[in-house]
């Protein structure tokens, strides 16, 4: 294992660090081969397994001998300052290609994903503060589009993922701050996530609980046929059941409350 500050960052734009220093790694499909490696850091990767990550339909004729040429090139970036190519231990050669060896939290979606784990078991222990501490830690983690620029189809499987995992935790830590009462905040939040992403019924739900835990019942029902209305308009359905659910309680002026969905248990 290499132990020389270097990490890999996938959750934006893609780049490579060690220590402060943003190390070039060249055109954008030089990058993307290293975040190919990256992904599957400590896996080795033959040449073919590469170009399927990365190529789709017609090929460039020499595509293998690019990818040759791309590792050499990246490794030349990413090996300590004075190490000849022949003893390269980050990106190294290894029957039928290549891996990078790095320690698995030097790939920032590693660690995202760490501190996302961290905090469901530390909100599994009502330990609540705590795992909003890491949910927020994980989310610091972004600093844009996942694999910008990337276009190949792992690439394009692993950004929806991420986009829909990182999705989940904003909500989970809406959900948790409702819970430890910074309601005002939350509402205001909750409209502006509801302009990017109206077909999410969760958010829908929390902006009811929210508007519901400030005494804002009339805005909490107007809220529910504007969910109605755009699922119906969008997707041609009516609300879920825990949205109905809202809508009952609140209309026999019962509290609401955000535990049910919180406690809902999403895997990484």
């Amino acid at each position: 294992m290499s132990h020389d500050d270097l990490s890999i960052l996938l959750l934006g734009p893609i780049q490579a660090r060690r220590a402060e220093s943003r190390l070039y790694l060249g055109t954008p499909r030089q990058r993307e081969v290293l975040a190919v490696l990256a992904m599957r850091s400590g896996m080795v990767l033959s040449v073919a397994q590469i170009v399927d990550a990365i190529w789709v339909g017609r090929r460039p004729d020499s595509v293998e001998n690019m990818v040759h040429t791309y590792i050499g090139r990246l490794r030349r970036v990413l090996e300590p300052p004075g190490r000849r190519p022949a003893l390269a231990r980050v990106l190294r050669s290894t029957r039928p290609g290549y891996t990078l060896d790095v320690p698995s939290d030097a790939v920032d979606i590693v660690r995202f994903e760490r501190d996302v784990r961290a905090a469901r078991a530390a909100r599994s222990r009502a330990e609540l503060s705590q795992a909003l501490y890491l949910f927020q830690r994980g989310l610091a983690h972004w600093s844009g589009q996942a694999l910008h620029e990337a276009t190949g189809p792992l690439a394009e499987a692993e950004r929806i993922r991420l986009t829909e995992l990182r999705q989940d935790v904003l909500e989970e830590v809406t959900g948790l701050r409702l819970l430890l009462g910074d309601v005002e905040d939350v509402v205001a939040e909750l409209r502006w996530m509801l302009v990017e992403h109206p077909m999410r019924e969760r958010l829908w739900e929390l902006l009811l609980v929210a508007l519901g835990q400030t005494s804002r019942r009339a805005e909490a029902l107007t809220a529910f046929q504007d969910a109605r209305a755009t699922l119906a308009d969008r997707l041609g359905v009516e609300p879920g059941h825990r949205l109905q659910d809202l809508h009952r309680r609140l209309l026999r002026s019962e509290p609401v409350t955000v535990r049910p969905w919180w406690e809902r248990r999403v895997p990484v």
